[in-house]
């Protein structure tokens, strides 16, 4: 019983070291030689770099972010696939939101444990890092290691918060999920969410301080738009930041928690990413690089791309579920992009051997192409500048929803005098249009409150469905209460 207590949050920390073409994997847990082999792995500058990769890479586990916590388990509770109409569909009970199911369960489980998996990695590095002075390093690597590493364990924090948590509008004083801040074989305890947000929002801050005056992806090598490396530093760690949570991915993810919040600061940080849209750091996709053969299809839109985790094996696991298939064929193409100027219609989502409807986000294509999962984009940016900034902000709102509509190739005109309500449904459509395979969708109707998308229906949930439970185990092992579900 003590053993599966200490569990629950994580006593053993996995992590998966990466070095350009080669890896391994190493266990990190308590064990006195588990401590003499992370003794020996951070004895080297390189060995903070090699675990900070190997964070990134456990974030690609099928169970969050190579799966579930974006084009599986999240996009079915959005109602993109036809899942909801296959009875022997691995995640058919998940559509209907029967989370009482065990596959379900299972799945949820996957996505707690797993999360909390990466975040102890992310407390493990930060305490070595702790014992090391910034002279261990050279130049600003210390800064680079210690910003990144408590983005990402902000950025975990978050989406677990979405996930489990009321949202921020029915009660933001639940008593909901631990934030764990540290790395300890103690159960961590349940806060508030606005005290969870205030520690997310907190270490997301000193992240982006650290990196405003050195990160190399504010220099004018960062403009490169064949892979935004920033060729002239010459070296791997400090070059490629393209996709990892760089300053700007900080910033953007600085606007989605304002957003989630309902505060119009959320404007503000959205606004820095468009502007640095429009300064040359990033390019929306044109028509010609989806028309290409889908080989060499530019399937993720990569140059709009804030952050993403690089994934080589996630078409793997997409056709593992897509199979030939109708997995995840899409519930109704037309209703999603109804114009047929729109060019994502025709390029991002086929026809299979089927007759099913599929989107090729994650088809196997040529290595720059593909490979990546989107986490944050630019697309969301002006997303989040529309809706925050309407009421103060109307023009620029407008102008916002009006240029993301454009750069898809459909038009453009909103009435200027339309009223917010209307807007957010605008706002919603095309949401739902960006979001597909990425995760995000759930959030945006829970986040408002609004009934969820299902093609020729929707389906109104209750706010209790639009939280996922916890896993048994941390409510009878871990003391875990789900009280604040109760007065939903």
């Amino acid at each position: 019983m003590k053993y599966m207590k200490n569990k629950v949050i994580m006593v053993v920390a996995l992590f998966v070291f990466t070095v350009v073409n080669s890896g391994c994997d190493n266990w990190l847990d308590v064990t006195p030689q588990a401590q003499v082999n992370a003794d020996k792995l951070f004895s080297q500058p390189k060995g903070f770099e090699n675990a900070l990769y190997g964070i990134y890479t456990s974030m690609t586990d099928p169970a969050i972010y190579g799966t579930h916590m974006t084009f599986g388990m999240m996009d079915v509770l959005a109602q993109y696939y036809k899942v909801h109409t296959d009875r022997y569909h691995d995640l058919y009970e998940g559509a209907r939101y029967n989370y009482n199911n065990s596959a379900v369960q299972d799945v949820i489980r996957g996505m707690w444990l797993k999360s909390y998996n990466s975040i102890a990695n992310c407390n493990v590095l930060l305490d070595y890092l702790g014992e090391k002075s910034p002279s261990f390093f050279e130049g600003d690597r210390y800064k680079y290691l210690l910003a990144e590493t408590i983005a990402i364990r902000a950025y975990l924090h978050f989406d677990l918060l979405r996930a489990f948590a009321p949202s921020w509008k029915k009660d933001k004083d639940a008593l909901c999920l631990p934030y764990a801040d540290n790395f300890t074989d103690k159960v961590h305890g349940q806060r508030k969410t606005s005290e969870i947000v205030t520690l997310i929002l907190s270490d997301l801050d000193s992240a982006r301080n650290m990196l405003k005056s050195i990160d190399p992806a504010r220099e004018e090598g960062f403009k490169d738009m064949y892979n935004h490396y920033v060729t002239e530093l010459g070296e791997e760690f400090t070059s490629a930041r393209a996709y990892r949570l760089n300053y700007w991915a900080i910033t953007g993810l600085m606007a989605r928690v304002y957003h989630y919040m309902g505060d119009a600061r959320a404007y503000t940080y959205a606004r820095e990413v468009i502007q640095a849209q429009e300064d040359g750091y990033f390019v929306f996709t044109e028509e010609s690089a989806l028309s290409a053969p889908l080989k060499s299809r530019d399937v993720v839109m990569q140059n709009e791309i804030l952050f993403a985790l690089n994934f080589p094996g996630v078409h793997d696991l997409w056709y593992s579920y897509d199979a030939g298939s109708s997995q995840f064929a899409i519930n109704d193409k037309a209703s999603i992009y109804p114009s047929s100027d729109d060019f994502r219609k025709e390029y991002l989502i086929v026809s299979n051997d089927r007759g099913n409807e599929v989107s090729v986000k994650y088809a196997d294509v040529k290595s720059e192409n593909g490979g990546k999962v989107p986490m944050i984009r630019l697309s969301e940016m002006y997303l989040i500048a529309a809706e925050s900034g309407f009421k103060t902000h109307k023009t620029d709102a407008i102008e916002c929803l009006k240029t993301l509509r454009e750069i898809r190739g459909i038009d453009g005109t909103i009435s200027a005098s339309i009223l917010e309500d209307e807007f957010v449904k605008e706002l919603t459509k095309e949401a739902r249009r960006e979001f597909l395979g990425e995760g995000q969708m759930f959030y945006w109707y829970k986040r408002l409150g609004l009934p969820v998308d299902q093609g020729n229906t929707t389906v109104t949930l209750d706010p209790v469905q639009f939280c996922l439970p916890l896993p048994a185990t941390e409510v009878e092992f871990g003391g875990r209460k789900e009280d604040y579900l109760k007065g939903l």
